[in-house]
């Protein structure tokens, strides 16, 4: 008899005992895998959102989110009534660049 998608990822994730780094993510079966790589690129999301990608149940999702709170791959964001927001410690998210103000020189002289 096969495991779950859901009883997979929980054991992955609990035989691990280090902290999950960029580079673990790709030994990760699916769905996991792709969740990480969704969350780490918008570095910011919901439980919902988290759920969604994972399509497990809430509480399942909220299970491995906790998870990888304790691997320090996720922090909690924010918390506002049931929705929990993360925030990925590792983030794909680039800063827009911005060019300097023209009169730079004068203020750096």
């Amino acid at each position: 008899m096969s495991n779950s998608p859901f009883q997979t990822v929980l054991r992955e994730l609990e035989l691990r005992v280090e902290d999950i780094r960029p580079s673990d993510i790709v030994l990760f079966s699916e769905p996991l895998r792709s969740a990480l790589n969704f969350t780490v690129r918008v570095g910011r999301f919901s439980l919902t959102e988290f759920t969604g990608i994972l399509e497990f149940t809430r509480e399942e999702a909220k299970k491995i989110a906790d998870l990888l709170v304790e691997r320090n791959l996720f922090d909690v964001y924010r918390t506002i009534g049931e929705e929990v927001y993360y925030e990925a410690r590792i983030s794909g998210a680039t800063r827009p660049l911005n060019r300097p103000p023209s009169d730079i020189w004068k203020k750096l002289d």
